[in-house]
């Protein structure tokens, strides 16, 4: 299975490619004309440190 949507809402798209080895995240502005932003990451570092901000940045909410 190449591509993989792992969560998906209005704004946010996230999904995994295993046959390219990255992760995809799509953000969307709400609105008449939405604005999309595109990541894609491919460093397996720079994905667990986006994973620790954002458990970081749940658990400053708790």
């Amino acid at each position: 299975m190449a591509n993989q949507m792992i969560y998906s809402t209005e704004n946010i798209d996230i999904s995994a490619d295993s046959d390219k080895k990255q992760v995809h995240i799509e953000l969307a502005s709400s609105g008449y004309r939405p604005k999309y932003v595109s990541l894609f990451i491919d460093d397996r570092d720079e994905l667990e440190r986006i994973i620790q901000a954002l458990q970081t940045a749940k658990s400053s909410l708790e």
